[in-house]
């Protein structure tokens, strides 16, 4: 007996109602046509307000006698304004995401019907981004869980105390019992409710520009149909031809909207992670916080994960391309041909998604990165070394 297929419209359907779920946990659903901010919202706005002012007089208080404390309340402070920026950027562009999704079903449904050839395609894109999704929640997950249990633990067995984040409450005196705990307390919510929520503004990053590879796949798909129409001398071969135009041109404005509607997203994500990931070495050198040795990770992640899908989507670009070259256009007539020539003219810059609009999202730019933290990381141990 023979598996039953599923259907593309339904995996995506799946695989968008999962995100959304996980959205509006957090009160993100941008994706939803008639989006309103909601309660959930507004505890999140006031878990990152709290955070923001409470560090801020945390190191208003202790600047004047250690100035390095900065560095160590800097640590986190990069994933606030991470989820800042995406809780921002969603709710101000939510017509163009729920738009955008919109779109992407409509393609899903309009290609299912093409054939088992377009459905196996569909279905592959699905099975990426949940990999994907699942990978980045398993990381979230296991960092959240090692933080919380390494903290607790430290807390239960030695005799000093240990802290989940890098502010204090004004006004309570966390020397005593009473506020150690609500200080701890406040921490866990603002944590949680953070952590959950960046996971929550990946989603949609990782459902659009998971996209590339579907397009890149169904043009192939659409190449050996004109190919075949080519050598069978059919009369759709102009149609189909347009088709392969239009879609070109459709994948070229998907990713210069992704561009636009992520722009800050990505900028913010790749400039706070490096400055996270500087703070945060600084802080296992001075055994201050226990939870910076995955933190780190969380923020290596960060900065690799959106760079390496960065990287797909110059790959699939490049592929995109170089199948316009497999159209067998020398059998074409005169006027096809230059129909060939002006698409290929166009193909010659390749879409890319850019960081700040000037460095462009690759595993070569984080690689860059890397270098320059380390250099800078080796400055600070040098001027730790001449401080002692």
């Amino acid at each position: 007996m023979t598996a039953e297929r599923v259907r593309p419209t339904d995996s995506f359907a799946k695989l968008i109602k999962m995100v959304r779920l996980i959205s509006s946990l957090v009160g993100a659903d941008v994706s939803t046509v008639n989006y309103r901010v909601n309660i959930i919202t507004v505890i999140l706005i006031l878990c990152i307000v709290i955070y923001f002012i409470f560090t801020a007089t945390t190191v208003a208080s202790v600047f004047s006698e250690d100035w390095t404390f900065l560095l160590e309340a800097s640590c986190m402070m990069g994933s606030g304004l991470q989820g800042c920026t995406k809780l921002i950027s969603g709710i101000f562009r939510t017509k163009d995401v729920s738009s955008m999704r919109l779109e992407l079903e409509e393609i899903y449904r309009t290609y299912e019907s093409k054939g088992q050839s377009y459905c196996k395609v569909l279905n592959e894109s699905c099975d990426r981004v949940r990999k994907v999704i699942k990978m980045v929640g398993y990381i979230y997950a296991s960092n959240i869980a090692g933080i919380i249990l390494l903290t607790t633990v430290l807390m239960l067995t030695s005799d000093r105390k240990i802290y989940i984040m890098q502010f204090f409450i004004p006004g309570v005196d966390a020397d005593t019992s009473f506020g150690y705990l609500l200080t701890t307390a406040v921490h866990m919510v603002v944590f949680l409710a953070g952590s959950f929520g960046l996971f929550g503004g990946d989603l949609f990053f990782l459902i659009y520009l998971g996209q590339p590879e579907l397009f890149r796949d169904i043009l192939i798909l659409k190449v050996e149909e004109l190919n075949e129409a080519v050598a069978q001398k059919d009369d759709n071969i102009e149609s189909l031809l347009i088709n392969i135009i239009e879609w070109h041109q459709y994948y070229m404005d998907f990713n210069n909207r992704c561009n636009d509607i992520f722009y800050y997203i990505i900028t913010m994500q790749i400039l706070t992670s490096g400055i996270s990931i500087i703070c945060t070495m600084y802080i296992i050198l001075m055994g201050d916080w226990p939870g910076a040795y995955l933190y780190i990770l969380v923020a290596l992640c960060g900065l690799y994960l959106y760079c390496i899908i960065g990287t797909r989507i110059q790959t699939s670009s490049e592929t995109f391309f170089e199948e316009l070259y497999n159209i067998n256009w020398y059998e074409l007539d005169i006027k096809k041909q230059k129909m060939m020539i002006l698409i290929l003219m166009k193909s010659q810059n390749p879409s890319e998604i850019k960081i700040a609009g000037v460095l462009p999202l690759s595993v070569e730019t984080a690689l860059q990165i890397t270098k320059s933290m380390y250099g800078i990381f080796t400055m600070m141990l040098q001027v730790m070394a001449e401080e002692l």
